[in-house]
């Protein structure tokens, strides 16, 4: 049986406003998140999206989110206007543990 590399990522950035947005699907098992916005970013997660289960993001701040099996389980969101936003996706982490 051939060896099947699984470990594949995708770099993406994606623009961005006060709608609720959907990233692009991979499959991943975690996804960092780079704002580049000039603003705050809501990010959500496995379709919660209510005001008090957003995760904040400052501008110029970077986040991991594990535990996900495909980017467009994230969503985001600016807090007024448009802005980019970049996103790293992994299917497997090189965080280890035990």
């Amino acid at each position: 049986m051939p060896f099947v590399n699984k470990n594949k990522s995708y770099s993406f950035n994606m623009t961005i406003g006060t709608s609720l947005t959907q990233l692009s699907g991979f499959t991943a098992s975690e996804v960092l998140i780079n704002n580049k916005s000039g603003q705050v970013v809501n990010i959500f997660d496995n379709e919660r999206n209510g005001a008090d289960q957003a995760f904040q993001l400052a501008d110029s701040d970077s986040m991991v989110l594990r535990g996900i099996t495909n980017t467009n389980e994230v969503s985001a969101q600016t807090t007024s206007g448009s802005g980019t936003v970049y996103f790293r996706s992994a299917y497997f982490s090189n965080f280890n543990q035990f």
